[in-house]
């Protein structure tokens, strides 16, 4: 790479915004336009031509006035627009027309009090968008027609003032970020040059660090990476977060090394591609920013974690704007004081170019959105509606709120109406004495246990006939549907009789396509059916004798029906596994591909707490099941009202714990702010609780954030989980007077950092056993590191000592990976914590990652 700090000052003394269009560099500042040719300046840089041999193309000086500067300049092949605080305005034909371009008002505001904050280009659809902050309660975008210079369109954003845009490649939408920290994306459609139409897309949750000023922003060049500037969620230190757009807008990698607040990121309208060692190819964007605090550019590879290029290139002032050229190798950066520096790189520093035809390419894999209509166009201050998910067994466990039903209806949520679970008992039951200090009433207590009779109770089996355990199960309703997670056009319909011969239940399978409804399957059933699901290839369902029934898609049964004995409470399936637990709390889990059992039946009895809940044969309420569900890979996953989780592992037939709300008060690496419902804890006085990581390694921190922000998870789910049911009972205010009372009593100083150690261990294990790989690795390495901060030369050893396998290991996989990278991994993250070198040097030594000194 050469760098080369143009001599001459530009626009008196001050550079407010740049564009580039083919070989045309225009720069904007104060009140005049400079033109230079990108490819003269480029090879200056390269030294191939005399800097003084380098002329502006032209300057259109005196286009404001003293009482306003140009804050910003975009412009086309035939037109170009300038931004100041107060109007935007164009010329056309500006390169022929050169320093005697007359310029005309585009846009312009009336309201003294009112400023534009930015303004965006489209140049695919050639839409203006114009950002406005009128006053504390009226701010909006503006959408206008680059042609005709009308407004076209509104997006009224009430409170929120806008701050900045990013602009769309694909030109489908639109990202605002505003004062208040909120992201929201829009969709819009431009139906003629006097209408353009949109709605709210996605209110992003990831609050930003903003300031009163101008940021720039462009997305990724096939239009697939959405940044974040100064991203606060979930982490103390600003960091730049890139949110994928084909999953969602989750985050897919995190730019950590950015230590102050960064004002401009640019991407390079190239994608590029490296060879490996291993001989795999990788391809990657390029992406410059730049903080207002210091004079640093910084240059990603966005596949990896640390910068490229972090270069400090002028001490007295801040960077302003920067401009990629065409062919991805020239990076130009301009300062608050006028200067313009030039990065000229070699093609094999950055990697080989791909040609354009990529970018098209990876554009065409976005998913197109369905243009807007009339009636699809919202007022972007209505809140969006929530999708409809279908009636399903996957849902809270509520108990009945008792109230009358007058008819059976179609009920499209996962909640449902559920049976109270009997409370029956034999009459030779042990029962509670009363004591003789309380007064005798004849008032029975609600869910008293109702002594009946039992015929040949020693001859009955005892499982059936009287349960320690009783669980709700869903009422019958007269119709419900229930749609697949895997394919959106499938769903199933049940309709249920009279349940017997006369009037059969109707089950019935049906497909949309083009707007058509056929029905691929129908089956009749003479019961009652309550629960369906489906997994991968077969479709389930429940009947209210608690008889299972499995289908193929096309209706050809792939087991007989399954006899339970009791009335069935749960019913999931996941990818070939189906579970189901009865109303007495017996397990099963089958796979429905091989016609076999998972693992053998087992009981969901020791979850509630039987050595608590349960006394001198006297039956006594537990902890109501929340959630049961299964994985991809047959694990039953299952959680309680008091936010613990649990999952059954079949090596060892026994359950396990994955989530224990004890952690969340003690432990540094729970995130007490994310819930299922995107909500926040809130003390009593109005903070957020949000633990930190006392971690001030930056690859730790890093690694951190994305495990957090890993929505696909199955531990951040369960924690979100848990941390709904502490918000439910009103715990969270309790985690302030934890950490104000119980880590200041003598003995209990270290509670935090032993805690933390647990919660940490107890996840690496867990993830392992659900396969969640990635997730281990990333875990591990964290873990490592914590070990190795607080000294616990011990445990990392035998961490360490487990990889090297007495020397075999090379042929050790962990996680799909194999142990010597694992190892290498590890010992390059705690290489620089001078408590555990001793023996992070051994190690390194003994697999030769580094040699021995002796």
């Amino acid at each position: 790479m050469k760098l080369l700090k143009y001599p001459r000052t530009l626009n008196g003394g001050k550079v407010s915004g740049s564009c580039l269009v083919g070989d045309h560099l225009l720069v904007a500042g104060l009140s005049s336009i400079v033109c230079f040719s990108s490819e003269q300046l480029s090879a200056c840089a390269r030294g191939t031509q005399a800097v003084k041999d380098v002329q502006q193309m032209f300057e259109i000086p005196g286009l404001t006035g003293e009482k306003d500067q140009i804050y910003d300049v975009f412009a086309t092949e035939t037109h170009f627009f300038v931004v100041t605080s107060r109007a935007v305005l164009w010329g056309d034909h500006w390169r022929e027309k050169k320093a005697s371009t007359e310029l005309k008002e585009f846009w312009a505001i009336s309201e003294t009090s009112a400023c534009i904050t930015d303004v965006k280009f489209d140049p695919i659809n050639g839409v203006v968008f114009v950002l406005v902050n009128k006053s504390a309660t009226e701010n909006m975008v503006v959408l206008c027609d680059a042609q005709t210079a009308l407004p076209a369109g509104e997006i009224e954003l009430g409170v929120s003032k806008p701050l900045t845009g990013v602009v769309d490649p694909k030109a489908q939408i639109f990202t605002v970020i505003c004062a208040d920290r909120n992201v929201a994306v829009y969709q819009y459609t431009r139906v003629s040059s006097q209408k353009i139409l949109h709605k709210p897309l996605h209110k992003l949750n990831h609050y930003v660090q903003v300031d009163p000023l101008r940021y720039r922003i462009n997305m990724s060049p096939q239009a697939d990476k959405l940044p974040i500037l100064n991203s606060m969620s979930g982490s103390s230190t600003p960091a730049v977060l890139l949110l994928d757009r084909k999953h969602n807008f989750k985050v897919s990698t995190s730019l950590v090394g950015h230590f102050d607040k960064c004002q401009v990121l640019k991407y390079s309208p190239r994608i590029y591609r490296k060879t490996l060692k291993s001989g795999a190819k990788t391809t990657y964007n390029l992406a410059a920013t730049a903080g207002f605090d210091t004079g640093s550019v910084v240059v990603w590879n966005t596949k990896r974690l640390k910068p490229l290029l972090n270069t400090k290139c002028c001490p007295d002032s801040y960077i302003t704007d920067l401009q990629w050229t065409a062919d991805g190798l020239s990076l130009f950066a301009f300062t608050n004081s006028g200067q313009m520096i030039i990065f000229a790189f070699r093609p094999e520093e950055l990697g080989e170019i791909l040609p354009e035809t990529e970018v098209e390419a990876g554009k065409k894999s976005i998913a197109d959105l369905d243009p807007l209509s009339p009636t699809e166009s919202l007022d972007s201050r209505s809140a969006l509606k929530p999708q409809i998910v279908q009636a399903g067994s996957g849902g809270v466990v509520t108990k009945s709120s008792g109230r009358k039903k007058v008819a059976p209806t179609t009920i499209h949520s996962t909640s449902m109406e559920l049976n109270t679970p009997s409370y029956s008992v034999p009459r030779d039951l042990k029962r509670r004495p009363k004591e003789a200090s309380l007064p005798a009433t004849n008032k029975r207590q609600k869910h008293d246990l109702e002594p009946m009779d039992f015929l040949d109770t020693t001859l009955v089996m005892p499982g059936i006939s009287f349960s320690k355990m009783r669980l709700a199960t869903p009422k019958v309703r007269l119709s419900f549907m229930y749609k697949s997670t895997e394919i959106d056009t499938l769903a199933m319909y049940v309709k249920n009789g009279s349940g017997n011969e006369q009037t059969p239940s109707v089950l019935s399978l049906k497909q949309k396509e083009l707007g058509q409804e056929k029905t691929v399957f129908e089956d009749f059933l003479p019961k009652l059916i309550t629960i369906c699901t489906a997994g991968s290839n077969f479709w389930s369902c429940c009947t209210e004798d608690g008889t299972i029934y499995a289908y193929s898609d096309t209706g050809k049964k792939l087991v007989p029906p399954l006899i339970m004995g009791v009335p069935c409470s749960f019913l999931e399936a996941c990818g070939r596994f189906l579970l189901c637990i009865t109303s007495t709390g017996q397990l099963f889990c089958w796979n429905i591909n091989t016609a076999k059992l998972h693992f053998p039946p087992n009981s969901i009895y020791p979850l509630l707490n039987p050595t608590l809940r349960y006394s001198d044969d006297v039956l006594t309420r537990a902890e109501n099941i929340t959630m049961c569900t299964l994985t991809t890979s047959g694990v039953p996953i299952v959680t309680l009202s008091n936010g613990d989780s649990y999952m059954f592992d079949k090596e060892m037939e026994s359950w396990m714990l994955i989530n224990d709300s004890w952690w969340a008060y003690g432990s540094q690496y729970w995130d007490t702010t994310q819930t299922t419902a995107n909500g926040t804890y809130v003390g009593e006085n109005g903070e957020k609780l949000e633990k930190k990581s006392h971690s001030w390694n930056s690859e730790a921190q890093g690694m951190t954030d994305i495990v957090k922000d890993n929505k696909s998870s199955i531990l951040n789910y369960l924690e979100k989980r848990t941390n709904d049911e502490l918000n439910r009972k009103g715990r969270a205010r309790n985690l302030q007077k934890f950490a104000k009372l119980i880590l200041m009593k003598e003995g209990y100083e270290n509670l935090e950092e032993v805690v933390t150690l647990s919660h940490l261990e107890n996840k690496l294990l867990i993830s392992l056993r659900l396969g969640e790989n990635e997730e281990f690795v990333k875990l591990i390495i964290i873990y490592c590191i914590r070990l190795s901060e607080m000294g616990y030369r011990g445990r990392l050893e035998d961490v360490l000592q487990w990889l090297y396998n007495d020397g075999k290991y090379k042929k050790l996989t962990v996680a799909d990976l194999s142990a010597e990278e694992l190892l290498r991994k590890i010992l390059v993250a705690c290489a620089d914590i001078r408590h555990v070198q001793r023996v992070t040097t051994s190690y390194a030594t003994a697999i030769g990652l580094i040699e021995d000194g002796l």
